[in-house]
């Protein structure tokens, strides 16, 4: 009779157990000296940095629903798996939807670690591009284009982008028939700067020049890289003698100058004159 009595308490006890089980998911960037005009100033360095890029990385998984994610609604699925008797099918598919909902937070979590890779990639370009300023530089000429103009404006660019790290200077094509005017003058005058001194053609504007050189190529390789070793004056305002040292290298690193057109003649004995005028 105990026997008996035993066995019909455990079958109440398994019916009740399986009666209160729970079903349900949960979801979850030799310097060319003439020269006139403008002012310069001091060439600020540029940065980018690499923080972006980490930041995404580290956000991986638990800001994007990667892992934590996926265990979440893997642990509801078991349970709705779990869920067993009285729910039959419906807790079958309620389990099936919390398998899915789990692969659904681990997609998110993939997703998350590539944007964070691919943020990372961003922030180590950025940071590899970044311009570290030298005023001292001694840079050669970029490869000609088969444009002396575009060439001359090119490496101009070259020192500004490359050594004081400042904005490029767009090439202002309807102002190089009077750089091209001025240099002529300043040749048959043998004077530098006379043409826009005596304001021959416009537009005009600060001007630097290499008179008399041998070449196109030399004016570009030499006289532009003199023009740039005179470097930043030492005294803010610079004029008189100080203007005369340190002019080229003002009027080219003019924080106020957005435009430079370059002109060129060569006299019948073959020397060169090459006008650049930068403006604003």
């Amino acid at each position: 009779m105990r026997r008996l009595i035993s066995v019909e308490l455990l079958a109440i006890a398994l019916a009740f157990a399986i009666g209160c089980s729970s079903s349900g998911g949960d979801s979850g960037r030799a310097e060319p000296t003439p020269d006139s005009g403008g002012r310069g100033g001091s060439a600020a360095q540029s940065s980018a940095g690499t923080a972006s890029g980490g930041s995404a990385i580290m956000n991986d998984g638990a800001a994007n629903g990667g892992q934590p994610s996926a265990g979440n609604t893997a642990a509801s699925g078991g349970s709705s798996g779990n869920s067993g008797a009285p729910s039959g099918g419906a807790s079958v598919g309620a389990g099936a939807g919390g398998r899915a909902n789990g692969a659904g937070g681990r997609a998110n979590g993939a997703g998350g670690r590539a944007n964070g890779g691919a943020a990372g990639a961003n922030g180590g370009s950025a940071g590899a591009a970044a311009c570290v300023q030298n005023l001292a530089c001694k840079l050669s000429p970029p490869p000609s284009t088969g444009d002396i103009y575009q060439d001359c404006v090119d490496r101009i660019n070259q020192f500004l982008t490359q050594c004081a790290c400042l904005p490029a200077l767009a090439r202002r094509k309807d102002g190089e028939a009077c750089a091209d005017q001025m240099a002529e003058y300043d040749a048959s005058k043998n004077s530098a700067h006379a043409g826009a001194k005596a304001e021959i053609c416009q537009p005009g504007g600060s001007q630097n020049e290499c008179p008399g050189y041998s070449s196109n190529s030399q004016v570009i390789g030499l006289c532009m890289q003199q023009m740039w070793d005179e470097g930043p004056p030492p005294t803010d305002p610079c004029t008189g003698s100080c203007y005369e040292d340190h002019g080229h290298f003002i009027n080219m690193t003019d924080k106020g100058v957005t435009k430079v057109a370059c002109g060129f003649y060569t006299t019948a004995s073959g020397k060169v004159w090459a006008a650049q005028n930068f403006s604003r």
